[in-house]
């Protein structure tokens, strides 16, 4: 690897363990944890800096696929280009499969409305089926067990995670921009935060077949808030011996219990009670800002 401390950083992988295409890394970039995706290849090799953050390059697979890398084309597709050939025998045509992944995600929207309100063990494949509207065999035809069904659910998980890390810079300016992430990010009652909390209540169980990754997922989360605290805290917003690790994990303990709040306690209260998730959430972050920050504000 070239030498170019401005360009490059040194990375540790402190946890490889399970990772798949799609999923999450923790890496040491100049001694801070940092979250990366993980593309379809199997070693990360090096970090190129970039204003938008960390862009992974990784060793290519035995399949030939390319890393993730700016500087790294991809490979062009089978069959591009001017010449054009006849499609192989037995091969479905374009629009027969983007009817399947069509139908595909509609049965991951259903698994996620359910696996949020009743849980992964809660939810049967005939009980999702019969929410999405499609026969068993239907459902079967594209996800063969519920297991499977899980891991499409989790890669959902797992982009909102992205768009959340993608938006880093921009939430870590100021207490605004925070609250704005919130709102659009961890609003307890996106199904994303509601099913990441199902999810992550039942993953305490060691045969929970999604443990490792929903343990990942919460580590992402908290990251990026601990980050956003972390900025807050060099720009001299934050109280005096206000630790921004703890101030992300507890405030991403916040969202995942107002998330449960929303679908037991709230339902059962009188149209009296005024609290709200979002403003909880507000006081839970101002705890930790001086209070002539919160009067500019």
């Amino acid at each position: 690897m070239p030498e170019n401390s401005n360009a490059r950083a040194s990375v540790q992988v402190i946890e490889e363990n399970g990772l798949r295409p799609g999923g999450y890394a923790v890496i040491f970039n100049h001694g801070a944890m940092t979250p990366i995706t993980v593309g379809a290849c199997s070693q990360v090799v090096g970090c190129r800096l970039s204003p938008a953050g960390p862009q992974m390059r990784r060793t290519m697979s035995a399949q030939g696929c390319t890393v993730d890398s700016p500087e790294a084309p991809r490979p062009i597709a089978k069959g591009s280009g001017a010449t054009t050939s006849a499609r192989p025998a037995g091969e479905e045509p374009p629009e027969t499969r983007a009817g399947a992944r069509g139908r595909r995600e509609e049965i991951i929207d259903g698994a996620a409305e359910m696996f949020a309100d009743h849980g992964y063990h809660g939810s049967s494949l005939r009980e999702i089926s019969k929410h999405i509207g499609i026969s068993h065999s239907g459902m079967l035809h594209h996800f063969d067990c519920k297991t499977a069904l899980l891991d499409g659910v989790i890669d959902r998980l797992e982009e909102h995670a992205q768009s959340a890390l993608d938006r880093a810079p921009e939430l870590r300016a100021n207490r605004r921009a925070l609250l704005q992430g919130l709102v659009e990010l961890w609003h307890p009652a996106l199904l994303p935060i509601r099913l990441l909390a199902t999810l992550d209540a039942e993953s305490v169980s060691e045969d929970h077949p999604g443990r490792y990754r929903m343990a990942r997922l919460r580590k992402v989360h908290e990251h990026i808030l601990e980050d956003c605290f972390t900025s807050f805290a060099e720009q001299g917003l934050l109280r005096a011996g206000t630790d921004p690790a703890f101030a992300g994990r507890a405030l991403f303990a916040q969202v995942l219990n107002l998330a449960v709040r929303e679908k037991t306690v709230q339902p059962l209260q009188h149209r009296s009670h005024d609290d709200a998730p979002l403003k909880d959430l507000a006081m839970q972050v101002d705890i930790f800002f001086l209070e002539e920050q919160l009067s500019a504000d």
